[in-house]
């Protein structure tokens, strides 16, 4: 189990799910990823290096007519597969969420219709509800 966890923990970097979507987007090149992203070369050279060794992206080496070879890199479909499932899943625990919410908003204007609680305490429970389901809201 403890390599599912380090997957886990792979994917959760934004910095790689991002190095991901720019590499699916034609950005091939560690500096022009690093330019895009705002961040070290140093740090999207790290990042990279665990995106491969979990078999995510690929390297090639480019051999311009003139100039040095140039390393580019690009996403494996088991990158494209991650990306997928890592967006589906948001998408679904989203939707549960959201509708999680409607649910207790339902059930907590069904009180303030009936009666059972006050304005004021209708108007504060709202309040902690859309603070707790805030993010996806």
């Amino acid at each position: 189990m403890p390599e599912a966890l380090e997957l886990v923990r792979i994917a959760s970097s934004e910095t790689r799910r991002q190095i991901l979507r720019l590499l699916q987007q034609g950005f091939d090149h560690p500096e022009d990823l690093a330019k895009k992203l705002k961040i070290r070369r140093t740090s999207v050279d790290k990042q990279l290096v665990e995106l491969f060794d979990w078999g995510l992206v690929d390297r090639a080496a480019m051999f311009p007519p003139t100039g040095r070879p140039r390393i580019v890199y690009q996403v494996t479909q088991r990158g494209r597969d991650l990306l997928d499932a890592l967006e589906r899943v948001v998408k679904e625990y989203s939707a549960a969420f959201r509708s999680d919410f409607g649910r207790e908003l339902e059930a907590l204007e069904a009180k303030l219709a009936a009666g059972e609680i006050a304005e004021e305490m209708y108007f504060k429970r709202r309040k902690e509800l859309e603070a707790r389901y805030g993010l996806v809201l």
